[in-house]
């Protein structure tokens, strides 16, 4: 592995065989020139160049934006507990750039999809919401709270295997429309804080990336009916969130599904009645 070009000491691009990397660590490139070796121990992180070359990528952003991502995705992996995939450094690197140049021209827009990533992906928004407060207080800028919502979604994109961003919007906005049918049939929100709204929308993120994914789950289907008889209050709305996904994206949701559904439902529609 040898040096390409050193960005600064800690920041370098550098070649191993055919592939090009952008590798950070401490003095990795200290007193370095080009073509000359890299010391492999001194590698912190290690970002593979994929479907562009540096100089377009240099174009738009900046070694601090690169390191400011780098930053904030160290600290994901430890927070989170995330193994990310190579994507993320330029994608995040490249939206904190936008998000920088907005915020000192003092322009700011949301995602209306922000409540609910607050709701379905709690642990990634708060984290996203302390690297805001740390850009706010280190760059002395005034980025408003809504930013943690992209934030968010960068890192849910690049940790869920997702092919690309926008199957990651898709499958939250799907969440949300799921939501938003148990929102109107029980005729109440949800509570953040509460343990089987939390179970819930786990459940409904996987059930969804299953469905994207073509996956099914196993399940011993011979109590649906007695599930249905006894929960039928429950089981309508089961049924209402499955012929929603059948008539809006063609999904065929099997029995198993619209079983577990309808049990998690239950749950739901019993802490709405306590809280009452």
């Amino acid at each position: 592995m040898y040096l390409v070009k050193a960005l600064n000491n800690n920041t370098a691009l550098v070649k191993d065989n055919t592939k090009e990397y952008i590798v950070m660590g401490k003095g990795i490139a200290f007193n370095k020139k080009e073509y000359d070796t890299i010391d492999q121990t001194k590698i912190e992180k290690k970002y593979i160049l994929q479907n562009t070359s540096f100089d377009k990528l240099m174009q738009n952003l900046s070694v601090e934006d690169l390191e400011l991502a780098n930053q904030i995705i160290k600290h994901a992996e430890i927070e989170l507990g995330y193994s990310f995939n190579d994507s993320i450094l330029l994608a995040l690197a490249d939206h904190l750039s936008l998000a920088l140049k907005r915020a000192k021209e003092h322009l700011y827009f949301g995602t209306p999809l922000e409540w609910d990533i607050k709701l379905i992906y709690p642990n990634e928004f708060r984290y996203a919401t302390r690297c805001v407060k740390m850009i706010n207080e280190t760059m002395d800028l005034d980025i408003p709270d809504q930013e943690a919502s992209f934030i968010a979604l960068h890192l849910i994109n690049a940790s869920a295997n997702a092919k690309d961003m926008d199957e990651t919007v898709l499958t939250t906005k799907i969440i949300q429309n799921i939501l938003n049918i148990v929102r109107r049939y029980y005729r109440k929100d949800f509570d953040e804080d509460n343990f089987d709204v939390s179970r819930f929308i786990v459940h409904i993120r996987y059930f969804v990336r299953r469905q994207i994914n073509g996956d099914a789950i196993n399940a011993d289907t011979s109590i649906a009916k007695i599930v249905a008889q006894r929960y039928p209050q429950d089981y309508k709305c089961a049924m209402m969130i499955s012929s929603f996904l059948s008539k809006e994206y063609g999904w065929e949701v099997s029995t198993s599904e619209e079983l577990y559904l309808t049990l998690h439902l239950n749950r739901i529609n019993l802490s709405f009645i306590q809280k009452s």
